[in-house]
């Protein structure tokens, strides 16, 4: 399994060098990674919040518009626990489940949290993707490249606990890099609902 995912990895990261189209889907395949540091080698480039700078319980809204995203559930709040959070100690407690918005569709979306997750990701209203369910304790990571760009996402907590994250990254490849991305739909495909 541990090659598998290293090579789909590598198949990602090489497929996202020269995209001569338009940044249209091909396929709808979606890659997932649980090692971040080979989620982090097939994207390249990407967004990171770290939830720093905000006073405990400050509900997460449109804070973050600037960088493209916004958190539409209103209920999300900001979290300290050194314990529940070792990147920094601070993260986003999603009293139930977290939902984004992006300005503009993006390529790729990755989570460091604790406990347990799942990422549904849409397009249009569209769901396009649900991902295997990502079991663990502290520290985890999961992380997602999509052939086909998706304008939000939901962020689950499947076994029915409160989402919480304690960094999220996102990104898409640059113009002229995504034409590549849609021949890994040519690749076996992870599990699709």
């Amino acid at each position: 399994m541990r090659l598998r995912k290293t090579t789909t990895g590598l198949i990602v990261a090489a497929l996202l060098i020269a995209w001569p189209g338009n940044g249209q889907a091909l396929g709808g395949f979606v890659a997932e990674f649980t090692d971040k540091d080979e989620w982090i080698a097939a994207v390249g480039d990407f967004t990171t919040i770290d939830f720093t700078g905000f006073a405990q319980g400050t509900f997460i809204t449109d804070q973050y518009a600037d960088l493209g995203i916004v958190f539409t559930d209103g209920n999300d709040s900001i979290n300290f626990s050194p314990t529940a959070f070792p990147n920094d100690a601070w993260g986003l407690d999603g009293n139930g489940d977290i939902s984004v918005s992006f300005d503009a569709p993006q390529a790729w979306i990755g989570v460091d949290f604790p406990g347990d997750l799942q990422i549904d990701l849409f397009s249009e209203g569209r769901l396009i993707h649900t991902s295997v369910f990502i079991a663990g304790g502290i520290g985890n990571f999961g992380g997602l490249i999509s052939s086909e760009l998706f304008d939000a996402a939901v962020l689950i907590d499947p076994i029915g606990v409160e989402a919480e994250i304690d960094d999220l990254h996102f990104g898409v490849p640059a113009p002229g890099a995504l034409w590549l991305l849609g021949l890994a739909a040519l690749f076996p495909r992870r599990r699709r609902r």
